[in-house]
């Protein structure tokens, strides 16, 4: 009798164990956040752990990031969210790895010159007369001294000559512009959170040269916390407005994952279609085609 109690209660500890490690940790919680348990909702703070099946609430206009290993999930809205779903959901888009290959597609695309017609509340385009989107101004120090860090990958201190900049009461132009780059940089140091309030703060005219790297980032940040409808509301009119060029196939491989994580497949399919059809040569259509090769 006491070797089955000895047993039971050594198979208790494994599981329980078991059940910690593949615990969360909060990595960054602002608003509300809490963890449901038998006693009702418990905040959370910074360092909790958070079980693999439990369920968290966030409201107050909070968000919740939650890492484990390279693992990460990211809550940005307020609601009632089931981390077992979240992480299915995340292994099934693949979020991370889509993260990675669009950041490194942003840093090269070029955009289209806008037009007075605007589409779905975005300017048209036209087709020719493109131009490579550069980080800065060259007759402007902090954008040479952004542009620089950013290429550099010194995000901490790019994030210190944006605050800097900002603190001084720059014109209106300069304080989208910067308030943009605080985004890249806080999406650079893997702190999507903090990306996204940046980028919420960010109205930009769509002429301006950096209009289409801000969308598509915003958008990717959206899909890498899961959030594919809030996603698809940037990228419809987006792609109704930039119809064409590589900025067009960047939009499309996010409504790629948009529908897949939606679950809609034969809308998956076609977005991998309408993207690498706009060219088949690009390097963003390598990308949509390991996708469409994909079982």
């Amino acid at each position: 009798m006491k070797k089955a109690l000895m047993l039971v209660s050594v198979l208790a500890l494994v599981a329980a164990a078991s059940s910690f490690a593949q615990s969360y940790s909060v990595s960054y919680a602002d608003g509300v956040a809490e963890l449901k348990s038998s006693q009702g909702w418990s905040p959370l703070s910074i360092g909790d752990a958070v079980p693999a099946n439990a369920s968290v609430r966030i409201s107050q206009s909070g968000s919740l990031e939650l890492t484990r290993g390279k693992a990460r999930i990211t809550i940005l809205k307020d609601g009632v969210y089931n981390i077992a779903t979240l992480s299915r959901a995340a292994d099934q888009v693949g979020s991370a790895k889509l993260g990675a290959n669009i950041s490194q597609k942003l840093q090269s695309l070029t955009t289209e010159k806008a037009s007075s017609t605007a589409v779905g509340g975005v300017r048209a385009t036209e087709q020719g007369g493109q131009a490579a989107v550069t980080w800065a101004d060259e007759n402007d120090e902090v954008r040479s001294e952004v542009a620089s860090l950013l290429a550099e990958k010194k995000y901490e201190e790019a994030l210190k000559a944006l605050k800097k900049a900002l603190a001084e009461s720059p014109a209106a132009a300069d304080e989208q512009e910067f308030t943009y780059l605080t985004g890249v940089a806080y999406y650079g140091e893997s702190q999507p959170v903090r990306a996204y309030r940046a980028l919420s703060k960010v109205n930009p005219d769509p002429s301006v040269q950096w209009y289409a790297k801000y969308v598509l980032l915003k958008a990717q940040v959206l899909v890498d916390s899961l959030d594919f409808s809030g996603a698809q509301g940037i990228l419809k009119p987006f792609l109704s407005a930039y119809p064409s060029g590589e900025s067009a196939q960047i939009a499309w491989l996010l409504t790629f994952y948009c529908q897949k994580g939606m679950g809609n497949a034969e809308a998956a399919k076609t977005a991998l279609d309408s993207g690498y059809q706009l060219d088949p040569g690009s390097e963003t259509a390598k990308l949509i085609d390991q996708q469409r090769k994909t079982p």
